[in-house]
Order: structure tokens, then C-alpha cells, then sequence
């Protein structure tokens, strides 16, 4: 039974950042970490993957995966609910759950932003490297780092370099972007291939073994997962906490053309 509950939240207000693909990968490198029981024996993670893009892509990536690779629970909160639930109901957690991460929708705005936050421990943003993105990621950040919600409450912030040509002028651009703000560069993936084939599927890129432009990924990977691990995230809670804690935003966010993963 878990009594430590991390909530990572994945989060960008434009789209097509790869916000999918890394809270997709980071399940599963996650869900293949090892923890601990109450006894002190060495057990698997239980993942929750919490999906609220209308496009449904982190649980069409879940519905692919194999019954022999590790599990991962998917939560569709871009569903609506029926008239005899109430979205806490529909989208609890289950109680011995050690991770949850949250594949936000672009559209996250102030009341919905709110929310997200107040259910997050730790917060990944990518961002690409392109002009639009720096600077479309540049206003998010400051929206982020001043909302009412971050600052009652400041909580990690990581941003992510995603699909970066390596020696580019835009990989530099992003570079020099990222020196001058005040949240770390915390990982750098590359534009490659296997990103596509691990979502068809259903598998974490370092679930790829036999892709070798996967494998020049896995360092990355490593780097991301351990700044998540040196920071203080969750809080001691009780089964019963878990299970009753809300995961969607209260406003149901209609999708949009820019509202890509």
C-alpha cells in the first residue's frame, strides 16, 4: 500500500509540444522503477496515467501496450462523466497508487490551470525548438510562475527541450532561451523516429530495445527521472485521501486546432 503519492503534471498552453510523449514515456520508465513495500521489499511502481487531451492519445497508447509489459492504468478525464457521477467519483485514484501523471490539456487555463497545479507535486513543460514554441513557452512559463495557485503554493517546475536537432541553430536558440530563465533545462530529447514507433506501441522509449536510436535516449531519460527523484514531491497521505483526491479540472476544456500532444 502506498503512503506516498507523486503527482507529475505535464503541461504546456500550446500544443503539439510533446506533451504526450513525455508523460506516455515517463509512465513507463516509472512504472519499470523500482520502490519498496511496507516490509521493505522491493516492488514494482503502480502508475496512473490521467489523460484529459479530447485527442484520447495517452490512453489509446495505454489500450496498446502488452500484458507483459508493466501495467499502467489510464484515467480518460477528457470523457464527460455520466448524469450519476460526479468527475471525483469517476476519476479517483486507486489507493495503493505510488505515481500520477497528468497529460494536461493545451487549452489549461486560469480556473482549469488551478487545479491542475493544486493537484501537482512536481511540473514538466516542454517545450520545441522552434521560435513559435520559445516564445509561446516563454508566456506559459510566466503565466505559470505567477498564478495565484503556483505562487500560495511553488512546487518544482522543470522545463524539457523536446525534438531538438542536435547542433541546430534552433537547438541553440532554445539553449540560450533556456539560460535565461529561471527554471532548469532538467532533460534533451532528440527528433527522432522512435518516439513514433514507442507510441504505436504502446511501449516507453527505453522500452525499445532493439531501436537503436532509442538507446541513444535512455541517458536522458536517467537525468529526467533522477531530478524528479532528488526533489521533495507528495506528501504522507492516508488510502482514503488518495482515493477521494479530484483529478479533473471542474470546467470540461473543449478542444481546439492548436490543441495538439
Amino acid at each position: 500500500m502506498a503512503d506516498v503519492l507523486r503527482r507529475i503534471l505535464v503541461v504546456n498552453g500550446k500544443g503539439g509540444c510533446g506533451k504526450t510523449t513525455v508523460a506516455t514515456n515517463l509512465a513507463a520508465m516509472m512504472a519499470r522503477g523500482p520502490t519498496v513495500d511496507e516490509k521493505g521489499e522491493p516492488k514494482s511502481r503502480k502508475v496512473v496515467l490521467v489523460d484529459h487531451d479530447p485527442q484520447a492519445s495517452s490512453s489509446y497508447w495505454v489500450e496498446q501496450r502488452g500484458q507483459h509489459l508493466p501495467p499502467i492504468q489510464v484515467i480518460p478525464a477528457h470523457q464527460r462523466t455520466n448524469m450519476y457521477q460526479t468527475q471525483t467519483f469517476a476519476y479517483r485514484i486507486p489507493f495503493d497508487t505510488d505515481v500520477v501523471i497528468v497529460d494536461a490539456h493545451s487549452n489549461s487555463r486560469d480556473r482549469d490551470l488551478e487545479n491542475l497545479l493544486k493537484q501537482s507535486d512536481i511540473v514538466l513543460v516542454p517545450i520545441l525548438a522552434s521560435p513559435i514554441d520559445i516564445r509561446a513557452g516563454g508566456r506559459f512559463i510566466a503565466e505559470l510562475l505567477t498564478h495565484r495557485a503556483f505562487r500560495a503554493a511553488p512546487r518544482p517546475i522543470g522545463v524539457i527541450s523536446n525534438r531538438v536537432q542536435p547542433r541546430s541553430e534552433t537547438a541553440h536558440k532554445l539553449a540560450h532561451f533556456l539560460e535565461c530563465l529561471d527554471v532548469p533545462n532538467v532533460a534533451t530529447f532528440r527528433d527522432t523516429p522512435a518516439y513514433h514507433e514507442a507510441m504505436e506501441r504502446g511501449r516507453g522509449i527505453v522500452e525499445l530495445h532493439d531501436y537503436r536510436g532509442a538507446r541513444r535516449e535512455y541517458a536522458e531519460w536517467r537525468q529526467l527521472l533522477e531530478w524528479i527523484e532528488s526533489r521533495s514531491l507528495g506528501a504522507t497521505r492516508t488510502p482514503s485521501t488518495i482515493r477521494s483526491m479530484p483529478l479533473a479540472a471542474n470546467r470540461r476544456m473543449e478542444p481546439s486546432a492548436s490543441a495538439q500532444a
